[in-house]
């Protein structure tokens, strides 16, 4: 085996999306680039620590999940321990090894985020820009992308229809993570994105060894046609009132009902590095259930939105339970068991479920 003939296309499909010349993380888009992180990438792979994937494998099956597999992991490690042999030219893939600019092709709508951001070398940042869309009227969305002015700091984005009540109250609409290509609806589902209305981006970046600049876009793509579907957010925002019993680690449970027939598309657990684990659960009115996703290892913003590959079928009255472990601070005052909420954790909800209903009038085009 060799770097040329199998572990670039592993890490093709895996890794180059973020390891890559320009991109947020070294590069191991060559031979020459990837050869000095030979043990480090077996060490990662070994923990299971990349590629970046927080949803436990058999609990869950999602689109955007990464294709790395056993044999791959074993080959890399063999790669590894047999010398690293670079192998010929002519057995590399096809160029270019990796994409840039819009993954789903030209969007019909482009927004800038502002002016420039200035991103100071070697910090983090977090902006977050307010922008209009600019929408005479109602118009339905079946996807939504960024594409990064400076791929080399942007670290992820999440963005939300920006409620006219205040951000608090802002609705999800996608997430951007590098190497990960954005996802549509599935044919006949759509975002209602009314007339006059504004997106709120918000945007980690990581600086470099040197200060940058970045002025990102986003890509809006219509429905083709007017859906049979709309796109609802079922949230679990602030579960009920904790109190400290002083351990270091309790558990969060909550539930809701769905009120009417519905697909689930997608789930966004909230990332925070105080939940050690999280599972969603849909208990179903002729008594069945089904595990529907199981983190573990949540980083405090790298958050996906997990595309499940088929939608689940829920009928009304089907019940969600989220319970999610967290690693609890020492809330005590004066001795004093404190009351704490989750909202004491994270300002995001616990937990994001993207459903797709049947009872909603179609009169946006």
């Amino acid at each position: 085996m060799t770097f040329n003939r199998d572990v670039v296309r592993i890490l093709q499909r895996n890794c180059i999306g973020c390891h890559r010349p320009g991109g947020i993380a070294f590069s191991l888009a060559s031979y020459e680039d990837a050869r000095p992180w030979a043990k480090d990438i077996e060490y990662e792979l070994l923990r299971q620590k990349m590629p970046p994937w927080n949803a436990v494998k058999g609990f869950g099956d999602f689109i955007n999940a990464p294709q790395l597999t056993q044999r791959d992991i074993d080959l890399i490690v063999n790669w590894t321990e047999g010398g690293t042999p670079k192998g010929e030219d002519k057995d590399l893939p096809p160029a270019p090894l990796y994409r840039t600019g819009w993954q789903l092709g030209k969007p019909d709508i482009t927004l800038k985020t502002g002016s420039e951001c200035q991103i100071a070398a070697g910090q983090d940042k977090y902006e977050s820009v307010s922008v209009g869309t600019g929408l005479k009227e109602d118009r339905w969305i079946s996807a939504i992308d960024l594409n990064p002015g400076n791929a080399s700091v942007v670290h992820c984005a999440a963005i939300y229809l920006e409620s006219r009540a205040g951000k608090g109250g802002d609705l999800l609409l996608g997430t951007w993570i590098p190497g990960q290509k954005p996802t549509s609806l599935p044919d006949g589902v759509g975002r209602l994105l009314p007339a006059g209305s504004r997106i709120n981006v918000r945007i980690h970046y990581h600086g470099g060894e040197a200060q940058a600049a970045d002025q990102s876009e986003i890509g809006l793509y219509f429905s083709h046609k007017p859906p049979d579907r709309k796109l609802l957010l079922g949230t679990v925002n602030d579960p009920p009132m904790l109190v400290s019993t002083g351990e270091a680690t309790r558990s969060i449970r909550t539930e809701f009902t769905i009120d009417q027939d519905s697909d689930l598309i997608g789930i966004r657990p909230a990332a925070s590095q105080s939940i050690l684990s999280l599972q969603s659960t849909a208990y179903r009115p002729d008594g069945t259930q089904e595990v529907l996703i199981w983190t573990k290892g949540a980083t405090s913003d790298w958050a996906p939105i997990y595309y499940l590959r088929r939608p689940a079928k829920f009928p009304k009255g089907t019940k969600i339970e989220t319970v999610a472990y967290v690693e609890e601070p020492d809330q005590k005052q004066n001795g004093q068991s404190k009351e704490v909420r989750w909202s004491d954790f994270s300002p995001d909800p616990l937990c994001i479920f993207l459903l797709a209903t049947r009872t909603f009038e179609a009169q946006a085009r």
